[in-house]
């Protein structure tokens, strides 16, 4: 009899935000090269970080945590403050967030940043994300002193007509994961970005609300989304190295 099919199962949740993933793991098989034995044995090793393996996947755990008010701020630099090299944006940056301390007179902010230089016209950038109950676009633009600021929210919602109800439901774009992308987006050059720099970076406070994730094993590998969700995706794939399903949501506000 054949041994019973055995699904590790990874769930990472931050409120909107569900992520969850269920593997097969590879099993080793007489006459494979060595090659392969070492890729599967990778595949065993990080059975339990699936969810938030890759950068992008952290970003957007974090972003998800700023809630359903997080807000997208792009901070740019007038002529006479632009830095003129990455250390100088890094200095304007830390002056910028010693003001958001005294502001708020000390209590911590949960954010998330990126600095930018390469893209559009070369100039020197932030984008910075935080709840807007915490620091409203007003408020920003008091503090930031060095250029302009524009704002929007990190889930972009419209109104939709159901095609069976024929009622209007709200949608959205997925924004914590294209927000993740959009940060992680350009590469170290040496020049712009140093290389082995980080191409983002969170508060302590933000960190520090990362939930470990859920760990289990099933018998099924079907992942159940929820009936209404604003946002969902979900993948999959199989091979000679096993199976693996995903699955992501932002349940309805």
């Amino acid at each position: 009899m054949a041994d019973p099919l055995i699904w590790h199962c990874c769930r990472q949740r931050a409120w909107p935000l569900t992520k969850e993933c269920r593997a097969l793991r590879p099993r080793f098989r007489p006459g494979e090269t060595a090659l392969d034995h070492r890729a599967k044995a990778e595949l065993k090793r990080y059975q339990r970080s699936a969810v938030n393996r890759k950068q992008v996947d952290r970003l957007e755990i974090r972003l998800a945590l700023l809630g359903p008010t997080g807000t997208h701020y792009t901070l740019t630099y007038e002529d006479e403050h632009l830095p003129g090299d990455f250390g100088g944006v890094r200095r304007s940056l830390r002056a910028f967030l010693s003001r958001v301390g005294r502001w708020r007179d000390g209590r911590p902010l949960d954010y998330a940043y990126a600095i930018e230089g390469l893209h559009g016209d070369r100039r020197y950038h932030i984008h910075f994300a935080c709840p807007y109950a915490d620091l409203a676009p007003t408020e920003i633009s008091r503090i930031w002193r060095q250029g302009t600021v524009d704002d929007e929210p990190v889930l972009l919602t419209h109104p939709v007509k159901d095609v069976q109800t024929g009622e209007w439901v709200t949608v959205c774009d997925g924004g914590y994961r294209r927000l993740a992308e959009y940060f992680n987006k350009e590469p170290t050059d040496g020049f712009f970005i140093p290389l082995g720099r980080h191409p983002w970076g969170c508060s302590r406070s933000l960190n520090a609300k990362v939930q470990p994730p859920e760990i289990w094993m099933d018998a099924s590998g079907a992942i159940d989304i929820p009936p209404s969700v604003l946002w969902a995706r979900r993948g999959g794939t199989e091979n000679d190295f096993g199976a693996y399903n995903y699955a992501s949501w932002i349940s309805s506000l």
